[in-house]
């Protein structure tokens, strides 16, 4: 029986006969299932989920909000494929905001999360303060941009775009993971952010 047959079975409520398979077939299937779910382009909740974890947060359940319910957290996640010509500059963005959105963000003290993925493997995890001087700066160019006189009904900024240079000099970054013998993965990252990764870990 191939993963694709024991899929549809589920999806049938055919539970049954999946209890009954050999480990062997039930090991491919969950490493299956989960590179899907960390590779997938069209939602990034599996990496969410993971970059919450290597902080021992847990993924909000209300999909509400904040991407925890423990506290005020934004997750950026960077996936991409060996086979691509992409590189890691930690960059991100902000979908539809709003000058009320940020000021909301502000107030809230919110800690952004900003991490990459190769291939569905987490290579970094780099935390900091919403409210770094630099980052805030970046945020208000587009809402000025975008929204000079303030907020208007049904009117938003539709990507609010940023990238290392916003935040690596911010007195709150902190690296929370970087993958063993980060060396290896050297070409996968733009020279200037991989450059500040370790200037910041050889200044600890």
């Amino acid at each position: 029986m191939t993963t694709t047959q024991i899929k549809l079975k589920f999806s049938l409520g055919d539970v049954t006969s999946i209890s009954e398979l050999s480990e062997e077939l039930k090991t491919n299937l969950l490493l299956e299932i989960l590179n899907e779910m960390s590779c997938d382009k069209n939602s990034s909740s599996f990496r969410e989920g993971v970059t919450l974890g290597v902080l021992g947060k847990k993924q909000s359940v209300t999909k509400l909000g904040y991407d925890s319910d423990e506290e005020p957290i934004e997750v950026k996640p960077k996936n991409i494929s060996s086979n691509s010509n992409k590189r890691f500059d930690g960059s991100g963005n902000f979908s539809d905001f709003t000058w009320a959105r940020h000021k909301k963000y502000a107030s809230d003290n919110v800690k952004m999360l900003v991490s990459g993925f190769l291939d569905g493997k987490v290579l970094f995890v780099i935390s900091f303060n919403y409210n770094s001087p630099e980052f805030v700066k970046e945020v208000e160019r587009h809402l000025i941009k975008h929204l000079p006189d303030g907020d208007i009904t049904s009117r938003y900024v539709r990507s609010v775009k940023f990238n290392y240079k916003h935040f690596m000099k911010s007195d709150s970054l902190k690296i929370e993971y970087l993958v063993p013998e980060l060396s290896k993965f050297e070409s996968k990252f733009t020279k200037p952010f991989y450059s500040s990764i370790i200037k910041h870990e050889s200044n600890k």
